[in-house]
């Protein structure tokens, strides 16, 4: 075999031949320093258990076969083994799977957060190749903590609006269609929250953590520039003011609090919901004799016509504690190939690429998602774009207790909009000061 001192000298008057032969050196020079890597077991962490069992199944494998020296630790958000418990036993993982809360709530909580840049340029890794609509919500939760990338998006989640056809059929309602105003969908809903042979239909279900968390008009919590809870807008206003009112419905009795279990399971399980509104991670678990349903577009804010709900996916982040930064991030990139990614879209995981045939191969390969509408429900309207980054100098505290508080006590009626968007400001400001105070 040529070395490379030979294939050097020898560049300046060798024919083509033999020069193709020390480009085979090289090669070969390269993938025998893969195959010679120390093991690596990397520490995986999720506290998604059907994601875990997926990664186990689909991937962990497949990573095997193009890294033959990474292997993987699980590690789960089990009572007594939750991210905090790791960090105190000095034993944080390499690689985190979960949404955009994980960065607020527990990576830059210990100090966690590792910016993906270097390993990007690194690696030559194509931030183009990502759709803009999923780089731009790691972007901006980047900058708000004066990052530019602290994780990257493996795993896409469209808001829709399913329907129950059973439901439509039995009422004679027509059945929904893309591009409607929520205007449109409480028409239809006014006609479906009724009462037949003893049982309460209702109109409508969501999600409506996901819905206000990434609404459409993308509203912020916080102001851009001050350390002050930003709620009692007119944007907020609106948007507690359009999804609350299908929970007003006359009902022939008074809701309890509500939340995203008790919502899906009156749509999939009590089957007396004729539309949710949720993201298309839902369908993994619908229940297998749940068949007669399919989906359209999310229905839109008059404010903002063709402008879906902000998309959340789930991100792969390197831990800064991690010490096999370069192994992690081969995983991320192998994960966001498009081989894998075309591999997870024929399964009905909808990719992060912005690749036209990866899109349109969506659930092809996914006996629950045969002959529904799946182009029309998630390429019709276009996500809306974050708000801009705050200063990264400024306070960020969870708003999810308080906001599931306060839209809880508007669809009870025990305050109006108005008076729950006051105190859900007041109980933010009161978060804020006291994480100052620490």
């Amino acid at each position: 075999m040529l070395n490379k001192a030979v294939c050097v000298a020898l560049s300046l008057a060798l024919p083509t031949a033999l020069l193709a032969a020390c480009s085979h050196a090289k090669d070969t020079t390269n993938k025998n320093k893969e195959e010679k890597q120390q093991p690596v077991t990397l520490k995986f962490y999720t506290g998604d258990k059907d994601y875990e069992t997926r990664f186990k199944n689909e991937i962990a494998d497949k990573v095997k076969q193009k890294y033959p020296y990474i292997s993987f630790e699980f590690q789960g958000a089990d009572k007594g083994k939750e991210i905090q418990d790791l960090v105190v036993a000095g034993d944080s993982p390499d690689i985190y799977y979960q949404g955009l809360s994980a960065l607020d709530n527990n990576l830059v909580k210990f100090n966690l957060q590792y910016d993906l840049s270097d390993l990007i340029k690194k690696n030559n890794f194509e931030l183009s190749r990502i759709d803009p609509a999923y780089l731009e919500i790691i972007k901006s939760a980047s900058a708000t903590y004066g990052g530019s990338y602290y994780g990257l998006p493996v795993t896409g989640y469209t808001p829709v609006l399913f329907y129950n056809k059973d439901i439509f059929d039995k009422f004679g309602v027509p059945y929904p269609k893309d591009g409607m105003t929520w205007d449109d969908a409480y028409a239809i809903a006014q006609k479906l929250t009724r009462v037949e042979d003893g049982v309460q239909y209702r109109g409508m279900t969501m999600n409506f953590t996901y819905l206000l968390d990434n609404n459409q008009l993308a509203a912020p919590y916080f102001l851009q520039k001050e350390d002050r809870a930003a709620i009692q807008t007119d944007a907020w206003k609106s948007i507690f003011t359009t999804l609350s009112k299908f929970y007003r419905l006359p009902l022939d009795k008074p809701l309890d609090d509500r939340s995203r279990v008790k919502e899906v399971s009156a749509f999939t399980k009590e089957r007396t919901s004729a539309m949710h509104a949720d993201v298309t991670a839902a369908i993994e678990s619908f229940p297998d004799d749940f068949m007669h349903w399919d989906m359209v577009s999310l229905p839109t804010m008059k404010e903002a016509p063709g402008t879906n709900a902000m998309v959340n996916p789930r991100f792969y982040y390197i831990m800064s504690s991690s010490k096999n930064k370069e192994a992690a991030f081969k995983v991320i990139d192998f994960v966001l190939s498009d081989e894998m990614q075309m591999a997870a879209s024929k399964t009905g995981k909808a990719t992060v690429l912005s690749k036209p045939d990866i899109q349109k191969a969506y659930s092809q390969d996914f006996a629950a998602m045969k002959g529904k509408n799946t182009g029309g429900a998630l390429y019709v309207n276009k996500s809306a774009k974050p708000a801009p980054p705050r200063d990264p100098k400024l306070t960020t505290v969870s708003t999810a207790a308080p906001l599931n508080k306060e839209f809880n006590n508007v669809i009870k009626g025990i305050k109006d909009v108005n008076t729950a968007l006051r105190d859900f400001e007041d109980s933010v400001n009161k978060l804020i000061t006291a994480e100052k105070s620490k």
